[in-house]
């Protein structure tokens, strides 16, 4: 009885904390992160302002959760998804993944790209390990795209990930700006295989 008690009182814990991080992506993202008080996320949150800082010991500490909690969200989804063993089809699910879950979660999209990127605040060193375990990640499918022989064996890696990931950031920052002008998925769709024309081996006869 006692056990069933404690899971309860963790698991509402976990819920409370997952809607203030929610309500924080949210406002962060519709007014920017200067324009919202931890006062506005606990009321959008619907917890006593108290009990923000039960989880969150400042706006910063809450700043540097929502990147952590959406990549985690971002990267247990695909992980959950990934079918074809194969690393180019795996680098081009994860590619077109992330795109997905920024569609369905523009507010997120704002945030990060908008507001977290362009500042100072992706120095943070919780924010760059949130983005850094989701980048090596590219970093090693193209490392295995190479090793299998569909890339170049002189690709950089990283310089590949740079080009896909800026592509990325373009693409979604246009796409937030100027109220969504095109399909973010199918845009990006076409910029990954034209990104990635450069990263395959030359066939034999072909200059």
């Amino acid at each position: 009885m006692a056990g069933s008690t404690l899971k309860l009182k963790q698991k509402r814990s976990q819920d409370r904390r997952a809607r203030i991080v929610a309500a924080a992506t949210r406002l962060f993202g519709r007014r920017g992160i200067s324009g919202t008080s931890l006062t506005d996320v606990a009321k959008l949150a619907k917890v006593p302002l108290s009990s923000l800082y039960d989880y969150f010991r400042d706006k910063d500490d809450l700043v540097a959760a929502v990147p952590e909690e959406n990549y985690l969200a971002l990267y247990t989804q695909l992980t959950a998804s990934e079918g074809d063993p194969a690393p180019r089809q795996q680098l081009r699910a994860l590619y077109l993944g992330n795109l997905e879950y920024i569609r369905a979660n523009p507010d997120w999209g704002r945030v990060f790209f908008l507001e977290i990127w362009p500042s100072a605040a992706i120095a943070e060193a919780r924010i760059r390990k949130a983005v850094d375990r989701y980048a090596l990640r590219y970093v090693e499918l193209v490392r295995r795209a190479i090793d299998s022989r569909a890339y170049r064996e002189d690709l950089d890696p990283y310089l590949a990930m740079s080009l896909l990931m800026g592509g990325m950031c373009q693409l979604t920052a246009v796409w937030l700006l100027y109220r969504r002008p095109y399909d973010l998925v199918d845009r990006g769709r076409e910029l990954f295989d034209l990104v990635e024309k450069a990263f395959l081996r030359r066939t034999r006869g072909k200059v």
